[in-house]
């Protein structure tokens, strides 16, 4: 009977930890992987916080009437300190140039593939 447990609760464990991964790196479930588009904003605020750390950038809308807030995701923060960006490295006001995977649903949202902050450029690989 113990073994018969024991066997039930590794099983699902490792299904629990399979459904995880999955959820969490299906990037391409929710972004276009083939489609960039570049948005330039001010920014609104910055989640500097794992699994990935997000902005949330207000765009001027292409009519010129009001602005859309986008929430833009990025890659770990472990990877954004080591590439050198930190919590300080952009604060609310900024002007941002954002290269995005936009959203397949057509939200206002996507996944930052690069930022450009003028007077440098930060490059983010999906992780």
């Amino acid at each position: 009977m113990t073994t018969r447990i024991v066997r039930l609760v590794v099983l699902c464990g490792f299904l629990m930890a399979g459904v995880g991964l999955s959820a969490h790196h299906a990037v391409a479930g929710v972004y276009d992987l083939n489609k960039e588009v570049v948005l330039q904003g001010r920014l609104k605020k910055l989640n500097f916080t794992n699994p990935h750390a997000s902005i949330e950038l207000t765009v001027p809308n292409k009519d010129g009437k009001g602005a859309t807030d986008w929430v833009l995701t990025t890659a770990s923060v472990q990877n954004l300190t080591r590439q050198g960006f930190n919590k300080s490295s952009i604060k609310p006001g900024d002007i941002l140039k954002a290269t995005i995977l936009p959203a397949r649903n057509g939200n206002p949202a996507g996944f930052i593939r690069s930022l450009d902050l003028g007077d440098k450029e930060f490059k983010f690989e999906i992780d």
